[in-house]
């Protein structure tokens, strides 16, 4: 990824999970930034993890109904621990045309508190817990 013109883009977790984020976190355009993932998805371990696949369809707006439902379960997961985390008002997930969104934005959470270091810690930590799969696709 960095050789591909995403050069803040971080290593694998020491699991072998990939970053979650997208091209405004890492400091790149949207453009770049898939541009860079396409080029490097052959070199993923079967062509590209859940997470990957999950992006791609979200992308285009074509994800088959039993990864929706895969999506949809590890999102409940993450809003539980979120809410057991100190984010009490924090959604559950709903679908949209690209699959499964948290619309925070109802429930009281602005995009800025959403962009807290408090906020990302606790996101990063309940991604993990719900099994490193949970996108994090806000409204």
């Amino acid at each position: 990824m960095r050789s591909q013109g995403v050069p803040n883009y971080p290593d694998p977790d020491s699991s072998g999970q990939l970053p979650k984020g997208d091209a405004q976190q890492f400091g790149v355009s949207t453009s770049q930034y898939q541009a860079a993932q396409q080029a490097c998805q052959r070199l993923l371990p079967t062509g590209g993890s859940l997470h990957q696949e999950e992006y791609q369809c979200m992308q285009n707006s074509d994800c088959p109904s039993a990864l929706v439902q895969q999506m949809l379960t590890a999102d409940r997961k993450l809003a539980r621990c979120m809410r057991s985390h100190g984010v009490p008002n924090f959604p559950d997930p709903t679908t949209d045309s690209n699959g499964p969104v948290f619309n925070i934005t109802n429930a009281g959470i602005s995009d800025a508190a959403s962009h807290t270091s408090q906020f990302e810690v606790k996101l990063d930590e309940c991604s993990r817990l719900a099994g490193g799969n949970a996108p994090e696709s806000f409204e």
